[in-house]
């Protein structure tokens, strides 16, 4: 309890600074940057797992709530970029792998599983089972994540040139919720997370409230307007669940973990922004949409900063939503022949 404590209270500071500063997606990245700080320190961290799964819940319902009827009009524009996103993860995937191998040093398992752009969880567990380093997994992950959600919100102040502290300000949301429509908010979110987890949904307790909050969003059978406060406590408990992540391990180990996930993480920044430029002159859908689209970070960190900068924030989780259910549906049938093949050459050497 006393980790939970600590983690969440660097995680309000750090949180309160990085607003103060009036940093786009403040909230997170300062609770996000406390805990690692702490972390290198050698502070004992932790967030727990259900405390993890509730704010993701959360995000998952107000990321409902930016669909609207009028999304049906042109959701068959993102056919193109869909299979935009598919070529760039082609390209993306190999050149993250032999990144991980040649200037990172890592085995052909570990590399593949620390390259591939999904879920956390998920590249862990079926690396380890196919016999990848699952802490260097974790570690690689967590660091490119951490590294980029640091390096995004900058680069899109640099790319677009517009002030994204005015734009972020602009479109907080301040409204109150009635106890109605807060019932219905939270029963929506609560029974979509029950059945997406009954029935093994990727990312269940983001993509299951989503998925009727947006429904009932564009059927124009609710409005939801979500609170600041509510966005704001949300941030704090996913930044602060990046920072614990690095809790226990050693300052020169996560001094090199960075080092080495700056440089792939550049290069897959720049992979993306060459990709969003090609789709900004191909289709009519922003430059700042088809970055955030693209750029292979988490979901719900990704989606968060949509939502907060207001930038096409439906677009950008169903992108990320496809790539998850993609990756989630065709890396276990891969790691599986994978390891039949790993166990068959070991038969004949026993």
């Amino acid at each position: 309890m006393k980790k939970v404590i600590y983690s969440l209270g660097l995680g309000v500071i750090g949180g309160a600074v990085g607003a103060y500063l009036n940093i786009p997606l403040g909230w997170l990245l300062g609770a996000m940057v406390a805990n690692i700080g702490a972390s290198l320190q050698g502070v004992a961290l932790a967030i727990p797992q259900w405390l993890r799964s509730i704010a993701f819940i959360g995000l998952g319902a107000m990321l409902g709530t930016a669909f609207e009827p009028e999304l049906l009009d042109r959701i068959h524009q993102w056919t193109v970029t869909m299979a935009g996103m598919l070529c760039y993860l082609a390209i993306a995937i190999p050149c993250a792998f032999f990144y991980g191998r040649k200037v990172t040093g890592f085995d052909n398992l570990t590399a593949a599983f620390s390259s591939i752009p999904g879920g956390l969880g998920v590249m862990v567990i079926l690396g380890a089972s196919a016999g990848a380093d699952p802490r260097t997994t974790a570690l690689a992950h967590t660091a490119r994540l951490a590294t980029i959600l640091m390096v995004l919100p900058f680069l899109l102040r640099q790319l677009i040139g517009i002030d994204l502290d005015v734009t972020a300000a602009a479109n907080r949301p301040t409204a109150s919720i009635s106890l109605a429509d807060a019932g219905l908010f939270i029963a929506l979110a609560a029974s979509g997370s029950l059945v997406a987890k009954t029935v093994r949904l990727p990312s269940p307790y983001l993509l299951g409230p989503l998925i009727p909050i947006a429904g009932a969003q564009m059927a124009d059978l609710t409005d939801f307007q979500i609170p600041i406060e509510f966005v704001n406590v949300t941030q704090v408990i996913i930044g602060a669940g990046i920072g614990t992540a690095f809790s226990g391990a050693k300052p020169h180990e996560l001094f090199k973990t960075f080092i080495l996930s700056s440089g792939l993480t550049l290069l897959l920044l720049a992979l993306v922004i060459l990709f969003a430029y090609v789709f900004t002159a191909w289709t009519d859908i922003g430059f700042a949409a088809l970055l955030l689209a693209f750029v292979p970070g988490g979901l719900a960190e990704i989606g968060m900063l949509a939502l907060i900068l207001n930038i096409d924030p439906v677009f950008v989780a169903s992108h990320h939503a496809v790539r998850v259910l993609l990756i989630t549906v065709t890396v276990p049938l891969l790691a599986s022949r994978w390891v039949k093949r790993q166990q068959q050459r070991e038969k004949p050497n026993a």
